[in-house]
């Protein structure tokens, strides 16, 4: 018997953080998408309910840009999508940048699983 678990995508970039929360949400159907080609590919396929998002994607690693060009598509193919931003410990006014864009919530790293289970 298959069962139908709830779809979580992880945009980021990380190998080794994508492999973390992979394990960690092992609940989930995880879908990994390292940019925002491919995220935005993952969502129209999948659907998922929740993205939980790093903001620094490639090209643009350093910057932020790209993470909020990722979450601006997102609402606009998906506007019921939660998205759940993943931002540097001093990254406090993008992420309210990006709550204001209209994503669901935030956190900052070092990651926390049992943290991120609660949002």
């Amino acid at each position: 018997m298959t069962e139908n678990k709830p779809v979580l995508l992880i945009v980021e970039d990380d190998l080794g953080l994508q492999s973390q929360l992979r394990w960690h949400f092992d609940k989930y159907e995880v879908v990994v998408a390292p940019d925002r080609n491919s995220a935005i590919a993952a969502i129209r396929m999948h659907e998922p309910a929740v993205v939980l998002q790093d903001l620094g994607l490639p090209p643009d690693e350093e910057g932020v840009e790209e993470g909020f060009a990722t979450i601006q598509e997102t609402l606009r193919i998906a506007p019921n999508t939660k998205i759940i931003v993943v931002t540097g410990y001093h990254d406090y006014s993008n992420a309210l940048r990006a709550v204001a864009m209209g994503a669901y919530d935030f956190y900052q790293k070092p990651v926390n699983t049992d943290t991120l289970d609660l949002i």
